[in-house]
């Protein structure tokens, strides 16, 4: 990235003898560079594929965050929320498995929607299937959440294009697929 001043001599003043002189002013302007080589050096740790979608991952929950946060979900709740809403019932497993997440994990991020009366769980205990529901409390905070979400959706999409967002999300759906054999 370099940083420049232009010159502008698009405004004017008038000296003394009422003659058009230019006045120099100074607008800075940043150029970035971006140096693409037409082949990647895939043993370059800054085109490493999982730093890179962790990198992008770690932005966009942050950006989804600050659009969510008022609503007091965090955007990992409201895919549970999502999912949940979806269909009457899900295991715990099959949730886990549909969402990709650990075990635990899922425990973590449903631990605060159970608490707060958004989903219900029952069963459980040693080798009984765990089963989630989402409430009607929990289908009302969908409600509020919504037009967060979408306004994050939008600009996200934006961002890239409606077209370009379809064939990276298939690529990323091609690449999960095939790595989690």
């Amino acid at each position: 990235m370099s940083f420049t001043r232009r010159r502008n001599f698009g405004r004017f003043a008038h000296d003394k003898n009422k003659s058009k002189i230019a006045v120099d002013t100074v607008i800075p302007v940043v150029h970035m560079h971006t140096i693409m080589s037409k082949e990647l050096d895939m043993s370059a740790a800054e085109n490493c594929v999982c730093f890179n979608l962790r990198w992008v991952t770690r932005a966009v929950t942050q950006f989804y965050d600050s659009e969510m946060r008022r609503h007091g979900i965090r955007p990992t709740q409201g895919t549970i929320l999502l999912a949940l809403n979806g269909r009457e019932s899900w295991s715990m497993a099959e949730l886990s498995d549909w969402l990709g997440l650990d075990r635990t994990t899922l425990v973590r991020n449903l631990r605060p929607l159970q608490r707060d009366g958004f989903v219900q769980v029952s069963g459980g205990g040693r080798g009984n299937r765990v089963e989630l529901a989402i409430t009607a409390k929990g289908r009302k905070q969908i409600e509020k959440l919504t037009p967060a979400w979408k306004s994050a959706q939008s600009a996200a999409v934006k961002t890239l294009g409606k077209k370009r967002w379809s064939a990276v999300l298939s690529d990323l759906e091609t690449a999960a697929l095939a790595l989690n054999k």
